[in-house]
């Protein structure tokens, strides 16, 4: 069932590292007091401003984090709605399409 969740802007589905990092960031961004008190995920979490947090966090932790408690509770969450409400992080080690093109050497003027 890991990886099933699909981004709002995508349609293929995450793996289970992009699954947790992104429960671990949702947690980061104060989700989880949501969570418990409706047993469900927010409508929506964050904004465009997501990379900062998600950035600082895989500098911390790394992609194969061990979650805690509240981001496994989260991490539950997604699976079980199968919805990511404020977006998914992409590890680029797993999507190379969405790696930035290589620069090409232009050749000086003479």
């Amino acid at each position: 069932m890991a990886g099933a969740a699909k981004s709002p802007n995508s349609e293929k589905p995450r793996s289970e590292r992009e699954l947790k990092v992104t429960a671990a960031l949702y947690a980061m961004l104060g989700v989880v007091p949501y969570l418990k008190e409706h047993g469900r995920l927010p409508d929506r979490i964050g904004g465009p401003w997501n990379y900062i947090p998600a950035r600082i966090l895989l500098q911390q932790r790394g992609p194969d984090l061990e979650l805690t408690d509240d981001e496994r509770l989260v991490y539950e969450a997604i699976l079980r709605e199968g919805r990511l409400p404020g977006g998914s992080v992409i590890l680029l080690d797993e999507h190379p399409e969405h790696q930035p093109a290589a620069k090409t050497k232009r050749k000086k003027r003479t």
